[in-house]
C-alpha cells in the first residue's frame, strides 16, 4: 500500500464527483426518453381505440342498412306471395263448378296417292 496525498485523495473524489454527475444526467436523458417513450405509446394506443371505434361505428351501420334492406325485400316478397296467394283462391273458386269433358276420336287418315301409304293428317 502506498500512502496517498491529502491532494491525491481530493482529486479522486473531484473524479468519482464527476462521473457521478456524467452517470446522473445520462440517467435523465434516459428517463426522458422512456417518458417520451411512454407518452408515444399511449398516443399509438389511443389512436387505436379511436380506429377501433370508427370501424365499429362502421360495421353497425353496415349491418343496420343490411338489416333494413332484408327487411323491405322480405316486405316485397310478403306482398308478392299474398298476391299468388290471392290470384290462387280466385283461381280455385272460378274452376270450383267447372266441368271437363274428354272427347276420344281417331285421327284422320290422308292416303299419298303416289305410294300409296297411309300417313295421319297433320
Amino acid at each position: 500500500m502506498s500512502a496517498q496525498s491529502p491532494q491525491e485523495v481530493l482529486e479522486a473524489v473531484r473524479r468519482l464527483e464527476a462521473d457521478l454527475a456524467t452517470i446522473r444526467a445520462r440517467a435523465r436523458e434516459r428517463e426522458r426518453d422512456m417518458d417520451d417513450l411512454r407518452r408515444a405509446i399511449a398516443q399509438d394506443a389511443a389512436r387505436e381505440r379511436q380506429a377501433l371505434v370508427e370501424d365499429m361505428e362502421r360495421l353497425v351501420e353496415l349491418v343496420g342498412t343490411s338489416w333494413r334492406a332484408t327487411n323491405e325485400q322480405i316486405t316485397a316478397l310478403a306482398g308478392e306471395v299474398r298476391g299468388l296467394r290471392e290470384f290462387a283462391e280466385r283461381t280455385a273458386r272460378g274452376l270450383s263448378g267447372a266441368r271437363v269433358e274428354l272427347h276420344l276420336a281417331p285421327a284422320p287418315v290422308v292416303v299419298n296417292g303416289t305410294n300409296g301409304t297411309a300417313e295421319p293428317a297433320a
